[in-house]
């Protein structure tokens, strides 16, 4: 075991380098270590995983941005016109997208110190293993996220003003001589990279029970992530085979159309494989929380308005829910001014306290989705996608299909998947990865050309770091 001291630096940035360091763990301090300890004990590789977890509650983790600002930016929410928070979002404006940039790399720096040590470390192999596991899937999770925000995606690129994903940090940074300038990787440096490290989450995280999910990662977890990452890589021969790896898990349970709403009012939502989990004591407070965005009702028993409820289900989502859908059933009327304003529930302070949500990641719905569509893009599967999409249909409460093939077929499962994960996250980046234009709420259409489809990289970082090339029109 390596005798260190543990440095956290925003992992590419010498400027921050000169600035007073983060401790390693950002959490409450019944879940620290000193930031000088060694890792030298169970107790501190597991408080530090802990560390890594809790930076996924960021606000501009799952906190907050990653699952309010895509619905925005996307069309499935509308705002609501009264006041100005969120709104340069709603109308794409020059500046206002997505920042997971420091706290991903901030994480992602803890997990390479954390993984670079792990290995010198004299402990039981299995434990061991489940820890390098989910650190592997952790890292995945960061960098797939921050590279749909910072750069194209594989599906859909731009030729012209492709300048990359993001940089790949993969070593250790324990003193500043050892941070690197790196460029942007690209986009197949990228995903060489995200599937190296879920094969490995998969193949260490053998022995973990399904007990530990939804809050810990699993191998269903890992499966049912790589699913996605597939999708958004057009590899769909490794969707269909992650995802039926997630499926047959035991992670996460589908569903039906009578327990559907309940579901969505449980503090553990029943369907997720990987759920950011909020406790009591790390409530981000009405002026962050994703229920303070999406309704102005705290909960289901509320009488006066709490909370902005700015992003409010657009009329053109509203419309495509048939009245029978189940899933309609989520759409709430707000209070107050907002009493016309359709408002989408599924973060209602289900954790009992207000505001209080756990966060899910991906759910077992999300995996059939993906399953569907990749089945639709092969062809001789129109069967099997069909059969996918109508357990989605069928447990909304609506008519299985039959018959649909190429366009058709795939528009059904778009549709379906917008319906489904409505005000989850995904509503931009499904644009994004489709190259599609987004028809906004307001009738006006923001094209996938348009240079405000990728953040900005942050100023900080690009100007400390002139190996990194900044994204066109900023």
């Amino acid at each position: 075991m390596k005798n260190m001291k543990i440095y956290c630096f925003s992992a590419m940035i010498a400027m921050l380098a000169m600035t007073a360091c983060n401790k390693l763990l950002d959490v409450q301090p019944t879940h620290a270590i000193d930031a000088t300890e060694a890792l030298n004990s169970v107790e501190a590789f597991e408080t530090a995983t802990t560390g890594v977890y809790s930076i996924l509650r960021n606000t501009a983790q799952y906190g907050r941005q990653l699952i309010v600002y895509p619905e925005l930016l996307g069309n499935t929410a509308a705002h609501s016109g009264r006041g100005t928070n969120l709104l340069d979002l709603s109308i794409n404006a020059r500046g206002s997208h997505m920042s997971p940039w420091r706290s991903g790399y901030e994480a992602i720096a803890q997990i390479n110190i954390i993984l670079d040590a792990l290995v010198d470390f004299e402990g039981d192999a299995q434990w061991k293993n489940g820890i390098a596991g989910q650190l592997h899937f952790l890292r995945a999770l960061f960098f797939h996220n921050m590279a749909k925000v910072y750069g194209y995606d594989p599906t859909a690129r731009v030729a012209s003003a492709d300048r990359g994903t993001v940089p790949l940090n993969l070593k250790p940074v324990l003193s500043i001589d050892q941070i690197q300038n790196l460029e942007r990787a690209s986009t197949e440096d990228l995903y060489r990279q995200l599937y190296s490290d879920l094969e490995l989450a998969y193949d260490y995280l053998a022995e973990t029970p399904n007990s530990r999910a939804p809050h810990a990662v699993t191998q269903g977890a890992v499966a049912a992530f790589f699913s996605r990452v597939a999708l958004y890589n057009g590899d769909y021969e490794k969707v269909i085979e992650e995802a039926e790896k997630a499926l047959t898990s035991g992670v996460g349970t589908f569903s039906s159309r009578q327990s559907y709403f309940a579901d969505w009012r449980a503090t553990i939502h029943p369907e997720s494989m990987f759920e950011v989990e909020f406790k009591v004591d790390q409530n981000v407070g009405v002026n962050n929380a994703i229920r303070a965005d999406f309704t102005n009702r705290v909960d289901e028993a509320a009488t006066a308005p709490n909370g902005r409820g700015v992003a409010r289900v657009s009329d053109d989502l509203f419309a495509l829910y048939e009245e029978q859908d189940v899933r309609k059933t989520l759409i709430w009327k707000g209070l107050g001014a907002a009493s016309d304003d359709n408002q989408m529930t599924k973060f209602f302070s289900r954790g009992g306290t207000p505001n209080l949500d756990n966060v899910p990641v991906i759910r077992i719905s999300e995996v059939y989705l993906n399953r569907a569509e990749a089945y639709a893009r092969t062809a001789g599967m129109e069967q099997q996608a069909m059969a996918d999409i109508n357990m989605i249909r069928t447990r909304a409460g609506l008519n299985p299909v039959s018959g649909l093939t190429e366009d058709a077929l795939i528009n059904e499962v778009l549709k379906q998947r917008r319906l489904e994960l409505a005000f989850e996250g995904h509503s931009f980046f499904d644009y994004k990865r489709l190259g599609m234009d987004i028809v906004k709420p307001n009738g006006q259409v923001f094209a996938f050309s348009d240079y405000r489809v990728l953040a900005r990289i942050p100023w900080r970082e690009f100007n400390a770091n002139k190996n990194l090339r900044q994204n066109r029109g900023y």
